[in-house]
Parts: C-alpha cells; structure tokens; sequence
C-alpha cells in the first residue's frame, strides 16, 4: 500500500527540478533586464524600461551617499551627545558616547558612501541595437 497522500507533491528524481527552488531575491533586476532564454539573443530595455533603470541607479546612488554622510557626521554633533530621548537609559546612552561606538557608527558611514560609488561605477548602460545598421559578422 502506497503511504503517501493523494495530493502531495512527488519527491524529484536525480537531475530533475522539483519547481521548489527559490526565486531571486536580487533588488536590481527588473523584467527588462532579466535573462533570456537559452539560445536566443539578449533584448535590451528600451522607452521606459530603460529609463526606469536609470533613474533606480540614480536612487540607489544617492540614498547610500546621503545615508552614509549622516552616519559619518551625525555621531559627532551635539544632537547625538544631548539625546533627550535616551534620559531614562542610562547605560545605552553611555554607550553611545562612547567614541569607539561612534567611530563604528562613522565607519559604517564611510562604508555606506562607499557602496553608492561603486554602484554608480558599476552601472553599465546596456548595448543599443539600431536595426537599420546591418551587423558584421
């Protein structure tokens, strides 16, 4: 007698997909960018789809830089030191005067500056294709 239930998914054999796989969780891809199937030829993001890429790079770029220059400055000015909010938290409020703590916290800034360079310097503007030149071969 077969113990398995009728509705149940059956277990792959070797080599096979079992259509459980997790999907990307990649921030950066849109459907204009992403893989085409094998043996076929990439299609570029054009109109629209090109210029949302854009503007998401733009975004992304400066979200990080500002993000990362308010934690390089922010723990080093008063409003840090005089954090009315931390009053009634004696330890946690000695803890981030401490100035290792806030050279972590700048550091993680300059980190943070970091990735929105190396993001604008990744990017790559996707190769056009004009139909009415003939390509060489």
């Amino acid at each position: 007698m077969d113990s398995a239930l009728p509705n149940s998914p059956k277990p792959a054999k070797a080599g096979e997909a079992s259509g459980l796989e997790p999907t990307s969780l990649s921030t950066t891809e849109f459907p204009a960018t992403h893989s085409p199937a094998p043996g076929t030829a990439p299609v570029p993001p054009a109109g629209a789809a090109l210029w949302l890429l854009r503007s998401w790079v733009v975004i992304r770029v400066a979200f990080f830089i500002e993000l990362g220059m308010v934690l390089v400055v922010l723990p080093w000015t008063r409003g840090w030191a005089e954090n009315h909010l931390l009053y009634g938290y004696l330890q946690l409020r000695l803890l981030l005067q401490n100035n290792f703590v806030r050279g972590l916290i700048s550091g993680l800034g300059f980190l943070d500056i970091g990735f929105g360079i190396l993001e604008a310097v990744r990017y790559k503007e996707p190769p056009r294709h004009h139909p009415e030149k003939p390509e060489r071969p």
